[in-house]
Parts: C-alpha cells; sequence; structure tokens
C-alpha cells in the first residue's frame, strides 16, 4: 500500500470563472475522482478549500481543492497538512504540465517545479521538493509570451475529449498507486499514455 494521505488538485479559484480552463485540470481531476466514488466536496474557510475523503480499504485519503489562485494553493495546502499531521512526503498534487501534449499523464516524485507557479509556490512553502506529482498534460502555444493567455483559456473540443480519456485512464492508474505501490502505478501509467 502506498503513503499517499492527501491528493490535492490545482486550480484557480473553482467557485470562478476559471472553471474549464487548463489551469484547472488538477482541480477538475480530482474533482472527477471524487464523483466516481460518489463523494461530495465541503467548502471549509479554515483550510482555504474543498475537503472530501475516500475511503479505499480502510485507508482514508483526503481530497482537496484549495480555493485561491493557483500561484498561492501553497499556504491552504500546508494548513490541512498540517492540520492532519500529513507529511510532505504523503503528499500528491496533481496539476496541469506545458510539456506535455495533452492526453499525456505522467507521475513525478521530487524535483524541480519544472515552470509550473503552483508548484514553485508548494515548494516555498513547505521548503521541500519531496512529494508527489501527476502532471496532466495541455500542451503549449509556442509563444513563451502566449502562455498565460493559454492556461487560462479552455481545451479545444478535441483536446478536452483526448484529456477527459486520459484523466479515466489515470484514475486507475492512481488506485494502483493507492492500493499497491507507486513503481506499478508508473509502469501502468507511463506504458499506456
Amino acid at each position: 500500500m502506498s503513503n499517499i494521505k492527501i491528493i490535492v488538485g490545482l486550480g484557480n479559484n473553482i467557485d470562478n470563472q476559471f472553471i474549464g480552463t487548463r489551469h484547472n485540470i488538477g482541480a477538475d481531476y480530482v474533482i472527477n475522482l471524487a464523483k466516481k466514488f460518489n463523494l461530495k466536496f465541503k467548502k471549509n474557510k479554515k483550510f482555504g478549500g474543498y475537503i472530501s475523503n475516500l475511503i479505499l480499504k480502510n485507508k482514508n485519503i483526503i481530497l482537496f481543492i484549495p480555493n485561491s489562485f493557483i500561484n498561492y494553493s501553497g499556504k491552504s495546502i500546508f494548513i490541512v497538512s498540517n492540520f492532519y499531521k500529513i507529511a510532505l512526503q504523503n503528499i500528491l498534487i496533481v496539476h496541469d504540465d506545458l510539456d506535455f501534449l495533452p492526453g499525456i499523464i505522467r507521475f513525478k516524485y521530487n524535483g524541480s517545479s519544472g515552470g509550473h507557479n503552483g508548484i514553485k509556490n508548494i515548494i516555498k512553502v513547505f521548503n521541500g521538493t519531496s512529494f508527489y506529482r501527476l502532471r496532466i498534460g495541455i500542451g503549449h502555444p509556442k509563444n513563451k509570451i502566449e502562455v498565460n493567455n493559454f492556461v487560462l483559456s479552455k481545451p479545444t473540443k478535441i483536446e478536452q475529449k483526448t484529456i477527459n480519456f486520459a484523466i479515466e485512464y489515470s484514475i486507475n492508474a492512481l488506485l494502483i498507486f493507492i492500493q499497491k505501490n507507486y513503481n506499478q502505478a508508473v509502469k501502468f501509467l507511463h506504458t499506456k499514455t
């Protein structure tokens, strides 16, 4: 069994105009995971986000979506993890990734932010990089100047269909990670998408 105790979906203020944008794909992922198990989220002002609990094989895993701008999500993740006494290495962050095409999803443990400002903020707040990530490809606009507008816009219908299929498949990999281990989940996911 894995040691994941909290799964965090990154996004921008999920109760506003950013719903469905490329930058909110991490939050969308965790919402889809919750729906698969008929779970509901509750807004928690103390934590600064939405929280739910997933129980798999007698293991309780917190699902959390910060309700802040993605670039400042580290604070609320720190508050919830501190409250539940969850160490950094027991956290999985789900986020968008410009370096992968839509439909490509990859696990990662440790390492740099890869230029993702939300991940940069988490690293800064926790003063460490030893956490798991599930990176969901959104593609790249090819021009660095266009990145901000690109991540704050919605994927095309074809991209969204590809992303949705990959998310559904990667949820199976996530369950392997939770119920078995990281290496088996990586092998399953990285050979299929």
